[in-house]
């Protein structure tokens, strides 16, 4: 992680900056601004993932800068103060930890490791977010492969080992993979599994019946179960 720490106390400014160098491994480097209107602008053009803000300063306080700056949104917020009082207004100001001044290593140690577990989940969920699903699917029909546009897929429906394909665009096919495998290849906003047995098109939905479990009608008025696990999910995804 790069951290920035800004403080119009040099001394506190340079003992935090010790102190991180001794006892956050995570931290890789650091930065030190006694203005809080020179960080302003130094911000503009580099990025931190970690900060620590001192509340009263000369020219801009701590929350104004926040307000101010237009940090990256997974920028770690850490408060550092000699005033217990500011604690509320940090909190309201998305701040991940608060540090009352003298700094205690034990606290920064606390609020570091916070700080590094809340980076790390945002990255999985960022590259999570970022997976590229299949556009086609490639499937063998006994003789040749199959290039299905997955817009034209209706639904997949588990048949032992097998997976039955049905599209607008082929007659239904028999493909040698289990339908776990098309769900992994398939984009969950797009397709959902609505039974252990069935995985459908959302765009192909028309009709949707009440209770806990029940089914639901395709726009080729074929009608698929829905499992009671996949029902509230199901409304859920449809905003229902």
């Amino acid at each position: 992680m790069r951290a920035l720490i800004i403080d119009d106390e040099p001394m506190p400014a340079k003992h935090l900056q010790e102190m991180i160098q001794k006892n956050c491994f995570e931290i890789t480097s650091t930065n030190v601004f006694t203005r809080a209107i020179e960080a302003l602008e130094h911000v503009k053009t580099e990025e931190y993932d970690l900060l620590f803000l001192d509340v009263e300063m000369p020219e801009l306080n701590g929350f104004d800068f926040i307000e101010h700056a237009n940090l990256p949104h997974n920028t770690i917020v850490i408060f550092i103060t000699a005033y217990s009082h500011y604690a509320f207004e940090a909190f309201k100001a998305n701040a991940v930890h608060y540090i009352l001044k003298p700094v205690m290593r034990e606290e920064l140690i606390k609020a570091v490791r916070k700080a590094s577990q809340l980076l790390n989940a945002d990255k999985k969920t960022a590259e999570k977010s970022a997976v590229k699903y299949s556009e086609t699917l490639s499937v063998y029909d006994g003789e040749d492969y199959l290039i299905l546009d997955v817009s034209n897929i209706i639904r997949l429906e588990a048949d032992g080992s097998y997976t039955k394909i049905i599209s607008k665009t082929h007659p239904a096919i028999l493909a040698s993979k289990r339908i776990g495998y098309y769900e992994e290849k398939l984009d969950p906003s797009k397709f959902f599994r609505c039974h252990n047995s069935h995985l459908i098109n959302l765009k192909e939905l028309s009709r949707l019946s009440k209770g806990k479990t029940g089914y639901i009608t395709l726009l080729n008025d074929e009608v698929i179960p829905v499992s009671g696990s996949k029902k509230e999910q199901l409304n859920q995804l449809l905003g229902l």
